[in-house]
């Protein structure tokens, strides 16, 4: 991977397929085609009115310098100009009023269409990211999909409310002052077209240097907060290692980097456009004096000259702000381009739509399972296991050996290559995704509450619970002594990122919630790993009560905590290697006897 500035901004922030992106773009904006028909006729007369305006101040200019050279007598002379300017006047007001308020209602309208586009992509993407499989989200990090839904977006919004409207613009303003100036001198029009041309060329070239200066701006920045976000993250190992000298110097290279961009980027925006403004200028000047001096020899008016001249600045504004409109163009179809990608990624494999009604007893039976998470990769080579209802199995190997893809697989998170899944003598492939996880409770390693009371997180499974059926799972679940010495007991509200209690007692709540469900199948990811010992003897005293009647699968890193299940499962390499009750395993003294062992002589 490069970390040169340009190569980021290739990569990032230029499209790779401009053509296809656009299409589709069109494509969604074609949704709204009233709109966009009155936000183009809008734009079409706000910019011919003020193409206007030169015209009818040239009328103006015209009327008294007749009015001068056909010498007015003094008391007569304010009577005349009155008379004279009447109509200049009325068509200044009149296209100053007719450009205002399409512009107004161009603007209203973009605005509307920019939301709006905005609002369908979210609302796909929100779709598409409970369609998404598991295996999407352990192959990209949060932060890149929150980028989508939200930088990306953004971009897209921003150039359709602010830089597209622009554009278009721009591009009627420079067509209509063009065809005027055709019309009123050939000769002028030459000398504007030339100054153009220099002021577009000179343009073209300062943008891809401030460009370059932008990308190695943003490159640069990313870097600082990356190793910004790592320094704070890792406060207290930088301490423990005393490294705070060497981060503070490494962080000191990376500030006097983003400095130098930053001012290379500063430097584009307050010194080279202005001076490429100034360059633009020059078309006004010369055609300010050669047109002086075409009226001067009487080939053209006086107003004319003046219209030119308006006509040079209405265009040259315009050229300039296009160099700024097709970059954040370019960055906004980069940011559509990934969108598009995201929702283009496939999707889970569409359910039977059929019940779990068939879960009742909680039989489950694995025949030939294969399964791989990469092409080509397979982890779980010919997987045969049976577990009789009501039965506890617990899951235990080495980190990376398969045991949560077990779980995961019974879950329908992934799909099989191969072999069937059943419980109760029906495929899982059978019933629908959601109607399976109804009936299966599981509790993960990593909690996760979100922003409400304990009482509702506790209830996050099951909605309709009442506040009876809430303390008696948080009292199966040995966190109703806790929950009760907080300040508003159930109802205290928890933060989704500092919820104020600790990661035991969160963990506690994850467990009652999964109780409160009631499920046939009870599923428990090393579901005690962030509690103390004692803790865990109550849940699991808790849980032993709880687990009575239900088949449930437990996976285990302290091995002293399983010794009672029925069924005992060693996975290693995606295999089971080992398989029996605690009494047998330890007999056979082979993977599971130098397991248990190596926690002892831990101890």
């Amino acid at each position: 991977m490069t970390n040169n500035p340009q190569d980021t901004l290739r990569n990032e922030d230029l499209p790779q397929n401009t053509l296809a992106t656009l299409r589709r773009l069109l494509h969604r904006l074609g949704r709204q085609k009233r709109k966009l028909a009155v936000i183009l006729i809008s734009t079409l007369f706000s910019c011919a009115a003020y193409a206007l305006l030169p015209l009818a101040v040239g009328r103006g200019i015209d009327a008294l310098a007749q009015l001068i050279q056909t010498g007015v007598p003094a008391g007569e002379f304010w009577t005349a100009a009155v008379s004279a300017l009447k109509i200049p006047v009325l068509m200044i007001a009149a296209a100053a009023l007719t450009s205002s308020l399409f512009s107004y209602l161009q603007q209203f309208l973009i605005a509307s269409v920019g939301e709006q586009l905005t609002l369908s992509f979210r609302q796909d993407i929100s779709a598409k990211l409970n369609r998404l499989p598991l295996r999407y989200y352990d192959a990209h990090k949060t932060g890149e999909i929150m980028s989508r839904v939200t930088n990306d977006l953004e971009k897209v919004s921003a150039i359709m409310q602010e830089g597209l409207p622009q554009l278009i613009a721009s591009l009627f303003t420079i067509l209509f002052a063009v065809l005027v100036m055709i019309k009123l001198n050939l000769l002028l029009f030459g000398v504007v077209l030339v100054s153009l041309a220099v002021s577009m060329a000179a343009t073209g070239y300062v943008s891809k240097l401030a460009q370059r200066a932008y990308g190695e701006n943003l490159a640069s920045m990313g870097a600082l907060t990356g190793k910004l976000e790592e320094l704070y993250a890792g406060n207290r190992v930088v301490k423990i290692f005393n490294l705070q000298a060497v981060l503070t110097a490494e962080t000191e290279v990376q500030i006097e980097r983003q400095f130098r961009a930053q001012r290379n980027a500063q430097f584009a925006d307050f010194v080279i456009y202005p001076a490429i403004r100034a360059l633009g200028q020059l078309g006004f000047i010369a055609t300010a004096v050669i047109g002086g001096g075409l009226a001067f020899n009487g080939v053209i008016t006086l107003g004319t000259v003046q219209a030119f001249v308006q006509y040079v600045n209405q265009i040259a504004e315009p050229v300039t702000e296009t160099a700024y409109v097709i970059t954040s163009l370019q960055a906004a179809i980069a940011g559509a381009e990934r969108v598009f990608a995201l929702l283009d990624e496939p999707e889970e494999i569409p359910d039977a739509g059929k019940g779990a009604e068939a879960i009742t007893a909680g039989h489950v039976q694995f025949k030939h399972v294969r399964f791989g998470y990469r092409p080509g990769s397979t982890l779980i080579h010919d997987l045969n296991l049976e577990v009789r209802p009501n039965q506890q199995v617990a899951i235990v190997g080495p980190t990376g050996g398969g045991k949560t893809t077990l779980v995961n697989l019974l879950m329908r998170f992934y799909e099989l290559n191969g072999g069937t899944i059943a419980i109760d003598g029906q495929s899982i492939t059978t019933m629908g995704r959601q109607a399976l996880r109804r009936r299966i409770g599981m509790v993960l390693q990593d909690t996760w509450l979100f922003a409400g009371t304990i009482a509702e997180n506790i209830a996050y499974g099951k909605r309709d619970a009442s506040r009876q059926e809430i303390e008696a799972a948080a009292k199966a679940a040995c966190c109703d002594h806790f929950i009760r010495t907080l300040p508003q007991g159930y109802d205290t509200v928890l933060s989704g990122e500092n919820p104020g209690i600790s990661q035991g007692q969160m963990q506690l709540l994850t467990i009652a919630r999964a109780m409160l469900t009631n499920p046939a199948i009870l599923i428990l990811d090393e579901a005690t790993s962030s509690v103390d010992t004692r803790t865990e003897m109550e849940i699991q005293k808790a849980m032993a009560r709880l687990m009575q009647d239900k088949t449930s699968f437990v996976i285990a890193h302290r091995l002293s905590t399983i010794q009672n299940a029925d069924q005992i499962l060693v996975v290693r390499d995606g295999d089971i290697v080992e398989r029996g009750n605690h009494r047998e395993l330890m007999a056979l003294n082979g993977f599971y006897t130098a397991l248990v062992n190596s926690q002892y002589a831990e101890g």
